[in-house]
């Protein structure tokens, strides 16, 4: 659905020159050529399922809401993977719930939200989902026609920023990410850098930490699962700090983890 409505919306921007090629066909003087009665015909079925989509994504989101209302009752540490797209996010998905999501080496291969519970030693059962993968200068219409998918980012208690390792511009799609966070509203939400294909980089598997001994980068191959083991440990990491704040703590720990 999300999709449909980013293709109706492009194509209702395009309409016009369809026709364009009719206008001259007119009858006589004070009619109207098919060309434009196409077009009205064009925009107003566009017009309609556009509508419907609207309709049916909103009733999506408010189950979406009830469902992460229920995980916040239980106390329910959730987390969403995000990146550029073909970082390698279903990869790591499939490496750490063993889903079998689809996974393919093209742009926007997961245009939806899948979300799985996986258990943590210490922790017990937390909630990680993949999302749709970003790029350069995603159009607005984009982010408001998958808003019911991103949605799931901005509810998140910690994003893991998949990064493609091996990527020459991986510093500029890392820049891009945090753009299209700050748009929908995600950019004070803890993120940890998890760069993935170290195997392709020549990398060995390694989890970093800044100066205050918060955990910063963790080093992994999704492919071959190496490394994944210490993703684990920090994910377990983050959500016994995240168990341990009174609720009334956790926006500040955001903002503060934000800015670092």
């Amino acid at each position: 659905m999300q999709v449909e409505l980013a293709q109706l919306q492009h194509l209702a921007t395009r309409l016009v020159r369809g026709w364009t090629h009719l206008d001259r066909e007119k009858g006589g003087i004070g009619l109207r050529g098919p060309g434009e009665t196409q077009l009205e015909t064009d925009r107003r079925l566009i017009g309609e399922r556009v509508k419907q989509l609207r309709s049916r994504l909103q009733k999506l989101q408010r189950q979406r809401e009830t469902q992460r209302r229920a995980r916040s009752r239980s106390n329910t540490f959730s987390m969403s993977l995000v990146g550029y797209t073909n970082a390698g996010k279903s990869t790591l998905f499939n490496s750490l719930t063993k889903a079998g999501t689809y996974v393919a080496d093209q742009l926007f291969a997961t245009l939806d939200t899948t979300s799985r519970r996986i258990y943590l030693e210490g922790v017990g059962n937390v909630v990680i989902s993949d999302t749709v993968g970003f790029v350069r200068d995603l159009p607005h219409q984009l982010v408001a026609a998958f808003r019911a998918t991103l949605e799931e980012t901005i509810h998140a208690d910690l994003l893991l920023h998949v990064v493609d390792a091996a990527s020459p511009t991986r510093m500029e799609q890392i820049e891009q990410v945090n753009q299209v966070l700050k748009e929908i509203g995600a950019d004070q939400t803890p993120q940890l850098l998890v760069w993935n294909k170290i195997d392709l980089a020549d990398l060995e598997p390694a989890l970093e930490r800044d100066e205050y001994g918060k955990i910063h980068r963790v080093f992994v191959s999704a492919q071959t699962g190496s490394g994944v083991d210490l993703l684990r440990s920090a994910i377990t990491e983050y959500a016994k700090k995240d168990q341990e704040l009174p609720s009334s703590d956790s926006s500040e720990l955001m903002k503060n983890a934000s800015e670092e």
